[in-house]
């Protein structure tokens, strides 16, 4: 009998994407015993619901669905199914995007390795993009010092990038939560998702308190699932209200007071180019919103950085260890970027990473 998995799944309108997701969990090897899926809809308006129980009736482990009266974000709708999921004897909670497409060994080649080394606390799979699946969306996150996150080997063709990068599995700055495997150990100690970002960064603050309690991150190269996924349109200019707020968030809450003094310097660096961009681009209302958003909710956001630093087992070296000091992200590459600012940038981190403790 293999371990027990529940797997999540978040929809929101999701309707154009349930028929894919579904055809592809029918036809998984894990045996249907041994996995089940709950989904939480954030109050759906498109005929979501409606599809959802024609899947009910053809799969006998698809037996719950959780309808929401209001959009609770991504955190918090699989807050809720976590919870449901461990409740109900679950030894893994593997969370799927709602519109994604697995390959029918997945699960197996994830559990696999995490069976083999109980170290291993979260694993995701290689994903690549759909209809494209020989092209990269995700191989794990990179962290670069400043706050900002990224996908390695997106947009890259699948035998370019794996000539380069040799690894078949390691252990990235932090995993994507598109797909991703969490063993119940990790969820009852750290506990669930932070609700206080509702969307963007809370799978980079999971992470982080998984790694500050010992736990480790791992991406496999052997479990393969498809993301139908669009890079945000750059008329969607409040993603980056909420992009930036939740960045601070994040590092206030995590780097001890002398990390955030070593990184200051960087940051006004940082933070004066992306001022000036926001300008070029159109958006510096939402940046001005993101500052007004973090000293308006300064109380709770040293609230949850007393709680972090309580209980952490390990220090920010242990974070700076997967680390970078470069953005190497394809749909933000420029010259500017590649030749001045990453260097120095990657400079200066060579020097915090020597002295954080």
């Amino acid at each position: 009998m293999l371990p027990k998995v529940y797997i999540i799944i978040v929809t929101w309108n999701s309707s154009k994407h349930i028929t894919n997701l579904f055809l592809s969990l029918k036809d998984m090897d894990y045996p249907k015993s041994d996995w089940n899926i709950v989904v939480v809809d954030n109050n759906s308006s498109d005929g979501t619901i409606n599809k959802l129980r024609q899947w009910q009736h053809k799969m006998m482990n698809f037996d719950t669905i959780i309808q929401n009266k209001k959009n609770t974000g991504f955190s918090g709708g699989n807050n809720i199914g976590i919870e449901y999921a461990l409740k109900h004897g679950a030894d893994y909670v593997a969370l799927l995007n709602d519109d994604v497409i697995v390959e029918p060994n997945w699960l197996n080649n994830i559990i696999e390795p995490m069976e083999a080394d109980q170290e291993v606390g979260l694993c995701q799979p290689l994903l690549t993009r759909y209809p494209e699946v020989h092209r990269i969306n995700n191989f794990g996150n990179a962290y670069q010092f400043t706050g900002f996150g990224y996908s390695v080997g997106e947009g890259r063709r699948d035998k370019e990038f794996f000539t380069q990068f040799e690894q078949e599995k390691y252990e990235p700055a932090y995993n994507s939560f598109s797909t991703v495997v969490i063993r119940k150990q990790v969820l009852e100690q750290i506990g669930l998702m932070d609700q206080f970002y509702f969307m963007y960064h809370e799978d980079t603050d999971f992470c982080f308190r998984a790694r500050l309690q010992g736990w480790k991150l791992l991406a496999t190269r052997s479990a393969v699932v498809h993301h139908n996924y669009k890079f945000p349109s750059k008329k969607n200019k409040i993603r980056y209200f909420w992009l930036e707020k939740n960045r601070f968030y994040l590092m206030l809450k995590f780097f001890k007071l002398k990390t955030l003094i070593l990184i200051l310097p960087a940051m006004l660096v940082m933070e004066t180019g992306l001022v000036l961009f926001s300008i070029y681009r159109g958006f510096f209302g939402y940046r001005v919103k993101a500052y007004i958003w973090v000293l308006a909710n300064l109380r709770t956001i040293l609230k949850n950085r007393r709680e972090i630093q309580v209980k952490r087992k390990f220090g920010d070296k242990k974070l700076y260890q997967f680390m970078t000091g470069i953005i190497d992200f394809q749909e933000v590459n420029n010259p500017l970027l590649k030749y001045i600012g990453n260097p120095l940038m990657n400079f200066y981190f060579k020097i915090v990473k020597a002295r954080v403790d």
